[in-house]
């Protein structure tokens, strides 16, 4: 039987303004309906579509599908005035699944499924259009009919070898959300209160004590990790030359998310993406152009302090990391073989990526709220993209969070 599905009480807000950012660079994964609905709709006799492929395998060993796409990203069912020509042609409810709700997403946990938004769409980004309330409805009648889940869901581990209940994990997730939620601190005090919570956590001997002086310690951590950050800030070290190794590749990955970078087949790309991993790990000189959204500029730029800055360029940023943190959607949705820790770490980490690439893509003028906007698109869509979910990058942060290097990369790129 579904979960009772729940809205939180920060008034999360979109509506759908037909930019079709969403429609171009997003793999859109297809259910065994989506495709018999497809094959149904008789695609491969419109003149349009007779000799182009509308789906592909999804992944080279994968049986199941998803949308195809054309060379420059974008779906190929997005027609030349940024619609969508299922919706077109066939209406609202023939398109997949995934089309028909994104960006709204269900979050199920043990005893309720929590209704938020991803912020892979400009709109939801700034929260503009209507409550999640007026969504609700729609959700509704989406998983009684089958097409979505709010079957309750096992929790996830709290370290690699520890295994809680949810009682527990639930405890974990609220202290998280009370620190990264925190109003009397700043986004980037907040979050390395966060890192070290999940620090003293990592290196604390909690296997074999039982679940209630677990929860009693993270009640203690979150109430001394205020104190124990301050170091931080009153050094602001740079941090060591393989975290910053780290923190570029990670970077770039989520540059190539972004919504207005295209990138090219053709084996000069390939040579180039070549190019720059090699000056990734030497981070000196010129850093390659990501046409077009990333201009060419010098590592020594992006190491610089942002300076002035209007605070409401860094809503949309702080604002992801707080709903996601309020919904638990960063710990409980695809992060498969990531503890909690890990996936706390992972949520952090967005944060010094976001303002590095926001000083990339606007270091030869002053940034603008647009800049960020297309930036928190890609850092959500980062959720679900192999590169940023695999053991890889799971690895990545665990090298990070081994010698607080996170923590530094938060404060040093808030400067």
């Amino acid at each position: 039987m579904p979960l009772p599905i729940v809205i939180l009480a920060n008034e999360e807000k979109w509506d759908c303004h037909q930019c079709g950012i969403c429609c171009r660079g997003s793999l859109v994964p297809l259910s065994d309906e989506d495709l018999a609905r497809l094959r149904g709709q008789k695609w491969d006799e419109h003149p349009d579509y007779r000799n182009t492929a509308i789906t592909v395998p999804n992944g080279r060993f994968s049986k199941s599908h998803r949308l195809a796409q054309r060379a420059d990203g974008s779906c190929v069912f997005l027609n030349d005035r940024g619609l969508c020509r299922i919706h077109s042609e066939l209406g609202f409810d023939a398109k997949p699944v995934i089309c028909r709700t994104f960006p709204l997403q269900l979050v199920p946990r043990d005893r309720n499924a929590v209704l938020t938004i991803r912020r892979a769409c400009p709109s939801s980004a700034v929260d503009r259009g209507q409550t999640l309330k007026g969504h609700l409805p729609s959700i509704q009648k989406w998983v009684k009919a089958g097409q979505l889940s709010a079957d309750s869901i096992s929790p996830p581990r709290l370290k690699v070898d520890e295994k809680r209940e949810w009682g527990t994990i639930h405890v974990a997730l609220e202290a998280i959300g009370e620190l990264l939620q925190d109003q009397r601190f700043p986004p980037v005090r907040r979050l390395v209160h966060t890192l070290q919570l999940a620090h003293l956590l990592e290196t604390a001997k909690t296997k074999s004590i039982e679940d209630r002086k677990l929860i009693e310690l993270i009640r203690t951590l979150v109430e001394i990790v205020p104190e124990e950050s301050k170091p931080y800030f009153e050094e602001r070290r740079s941090p060591r030359g393989y975290a910053r190794v780290l923190f570029r590749f990670m970077a770039i990955e989520y540059a190539r998310l972004h919504p207005h970078y295209h990138p090219s087949p053709s084996w000069q790309a390939r040579l180039q993406l070549g190019v720059t991993a090699f000056r990734l790990v030497r981070g000196r000189r010129q850093l390659p152009r990501l046409n077009p959204p990333f201009p060419t500029a010098n590592f020594e730029d992006l190491e610089n302090p942002l300076g002035p800055i209007d605070a409401s360029i860094l809503d949309p940023l702080s604002r992801m990391i707080e709903t996601s943190a309020a919904s638990y959607l960063y710990a409980l949705a695809n992060r498969r073989g990531w503890t909690l820790l890990d996936s706390v770490r992972g949520l952090a980490a967005i944060f010094p990526v976001g303002l590095w690439l926001l000083r990339w893509i606007a270091h030869t003028r002053t940034p603008t709220l647009d800049d960020m906007i297309h930036i928190v698109v890609a850092l959500d869509r980062g959720q679900g993209y192999h590169a940023l979910e695999g053991s890889i990058h799971r690895r990545r942060i665990r090298n990070l969070a081994f010698q607080n290097e996170l923590e530094r990369l938060v404060v040093w790129y808030a400067r």
